[in-house]
């Protein structure tokens, strides 16, 4: 029973790593990555108390909440939370994708009604939004957006090749 909560917790830290080497464009960053935005991975999608909890994490500590969770329809492709502070507000974005250029290493996360802009990680992995989300409609983002899951899975698989190991952020090992 421990053995297999630490695979889990070991399969969960290594998800976490290469999602933050996806929105940070750079291998090697994880754990920076995870002491500047909470990165959670849940069963089900947060209910509206849990909605208001990350809204005041993100007011206190000025941290964007990323969170991802799988529906049992779509086992390999993670369905995406965002609450960031933008313009003195807090924003709650239920449904992100990723979406990744043919010329970059860094994906985007944009709101999945291409109407709300996307979101960036900086340099300094500080999140940006960016007033234009980069295509304007579900069909027009679809290639990026398989490019950005297709450079997920092979992220893993790179890692695992090379037995990289995460450690996992403090809500998860608190979870």
């Amino acid at each position: 029973m421990i053995e297999e909560l630490q695979r889990q917790q070991e399969a969960v830290a290594q998800y976490m790593g290469a999602f933050a080497q996806l929105l940070s464009g750079q291998p090697g960053r994880h754990d920076e990555f995870i002491d500047k935005v909470d990165l959670l991975i849940a069963g089900s999608e947060p209910n509206a108390l849990r909605l208001m909890q990350f809204t005041n994490r993100v007011r206190t500590t000025q941290r964007p909440v990323i969170w991802i969770h799988f529906m049992h329809e779509e086992p390999n492709v993670p369905q995406i939370g965002l609450v960031a502070a933008a313009g003195g507000q807090v924003h709650i974005m239920e449904n992100c994708m990723l979406w990744l250029s043919k010329r970059d290493s860094r994906a985007r996360l944009v709101p999945d009604s291409f109407k709300l802009g996307a979101y960036q990680f900086d340099d300094e992995l500080r999140l940006r939004r960016l007033q234009k989300a980069p295509a304007r409609n579900f069909k027009a983002a679809r290639p990026a957006m398989i490019r950005a899951y297709d450079r997920l899975l092979e992220i893993q698989a790179e890692q695992r090749q090379r037995g990289d190991e995460f450690r996992l952020p403090e809500l998860a090992r608190a979870a």
